[in-house]
């Protein structure tokens, strides 16, 4: 590794000259190639912009909150969302797509770890989601009396979303939000505790999307946009700054690290039996007849005590209408439960057999004076990310084995943000297997599942388990 001292050029491994870094006018970028995500968007390689479905389409669409699924039958729902998986699997990878060109780096890069929480909160067409991912890896490994290096890197998202039309046209925005922290590990057995922080940042930017689902047709078509994240410097115990120039230990400190703007549009297409967009049947909406006959009676009650001749026949009519009102209230209640069991064997009737199709393109915008994390570690001054890039994404989803197995399968095309660099093809494969019932205090009546993810590509592989709730 060189250091910020270096007052040469040194050659890469493509012959380029390249730089050192010598001032902080320079930013570090942060662009995340490979999908990382939770099993079911990632085992449709990512193409989950327009369907958007559950807390995992949150980090795809800021629309997704909003969408009702084909089971929700109920007018409140809360779901919570975990995962983990190991991008690199422990072994030596090329997590920025840099080519042969650096294998040094790619042989330091160790111990992935990704991990992923969220949770949905939805009110009849009003839907909010906070979610959050972590990605932390070992850039170098602790040696005796040598600290390695660690990098952890967390994305968050806070977005609430609204279905109009009967939840036909779902608009949602918000925040999403970055961290990263560059930390020297004391080379403890497990390489997670740390002494000295190299590097500190943290920012947020604003994020929109849409996504359009008629009633009764097989298609959906999305979009969302995210505004670039630039985040400002925490100065901390270790930083200093002298001729104008602000270090940590040997590095020169970027001004800032960035995450570029990014659109993406995507379609989804369902064939079989299985309908992908029934109408959604509002539990307020159903009720409202029964309702309304009841605030109609009370009305009327009330009419009659009002002019009451004397105090003792207002009181009878006060009790009576006491008495009148638990029995609406009990009848209410009945009549609420009636017509939920008749939502719920209206998704039990419909047939499973689906093939669901997804497609999507994720622009990615280009970034100003940076360089990735490699030319930050080696202090070299090679730009990245100079033009806008593409990403194209495809998968499919089908249950071979009826209410027990689905199974999903994907492809992208991953772009570089190197000169010299060349785009990366992935495959894509998980699944979900339906276990057994496990209420949680009344909010998870449903089966859970286990979901198993893996994604391989040249010089990259991740592989992953996740539970949920099948449904």
């Amino acid at each position: 590794m060189r250091s910020a001292q270096a007052d040469t050029a040194a050659p890469s491994q493509a012959g380029t000259v390249v730089a050192p870094i010598t001032r902080n006018d320079y930013a570090l970028e942060l662009f995340q190639g490979p999908v990382l995500a939770p099993s079911r968007v990632l085992g449709l390689a990512g193409a989950y912009t327009a369907y958007g479905e559950g807390v995992e389409g949150v980090a795809t669409n800021a629309a997704s909150p909003a969408v009702r699924e084909i089971y929700s039958t109920d007018w409140w729902t809360l779901d919570i969302s975990p995962s983990v998986s190991l991008p690199g699997g422990y072994a030596g990878t090329d997590f920025d797509n840099r080519g042969n060109t650096n294998p040094d780096l790619v042989s330091r890069t160790n111990h992935f770890l990704f991990a992923s929480i969220g949770a949905r909160v939805q009110a009849g067409s009003l839907g909010v989601a906070v979610t959050g991912e972590l990605l932390r890896y070992d850039v170098t490994d602790p040696k005796p009396n040598q600290p390695g290096l660690a990098l952890a890197y967390g994305r968050y998202h806070a977005v609430v979303a609204y279905g109009f039309w009967n939840n036909q046209v779902i608009v949602g925005g918000g925040l999403r939000a970055v961290t990263l922290a560059l930390t020297q590990s004391n080379g403890s057995l497990t390489g997670v505790v740390t002494d000295k922080v190299i590097l500190t940042q943290a920012g947020a930017s604003p994020e929109g999307g849409v996504i359009i689902k008629p009633n009764d047709s097989p298609y959906r078509i999305g979009a969302t946009i995210r505004a670039p994240v630039e985040t400002g410097l925490f100065q901390n115990q270790q930083a200093a700054s002298f001729d104008g120039v602000s270090r940590a230990e040997s590095y020169i400190l970027p001004r800032a690290v960035v995450q570029p703007w990014e659109l993406e549009a995507g379609f989804a297409w369902q064939l079989g039996p299985r309908p992908l967009n029934p109408a959604w049947v509002n539990p307020h909406e159903e009720e409202t007849a029964a309702r309304a006959r009841i605030d109609s009676l009370r009305r009327q009650r009330a009419d009659v005590i009002a002019v009451a001749a004397t105090r003792a026949e207002r009181r009878r009519l006060f009790e009576a209408d006491r008495l009148e009102r638990i029995e609406e209230d009990r009848d209410l209640a009945n009549e609420s439960a009636r017509l939920l069991d008749i939502r719920k064997a209206r998704y039990a009737n419909w047939p499973r057999e689906k093939l669901l199709v997804l497609g999507s393109v994720l622009v990615s915008g280009a970034s100003h004076e940076a360089v990735a994390l490699e030319g930050f570690l080696d202090q070299k001054r090679e730009i990245v990310g100079r033009s806008v890039v593409l990403t194209p994404r495809a998968g499919v989803e089908a249950e071979p084995v009826d209410n027990r197995v689905r199974i999903r399968l994907g492809g992208y095309i991953e772009p570089t943000r190197f000169d010299n660099g060349s785009i990366r093809q992935h495959f894509t494969f998980g699944g979900d297997i339906k276990l057994f019932n496990f209420d949680v205090l009344g909010f998870f009546p449903n089966p859970w599942q286990l979901q198993f993810i893996l994604d391989a590509a040249p010089r990259y592989t991740n592989y992953g388990i996740g539970i949920g709730a099948w449904h």
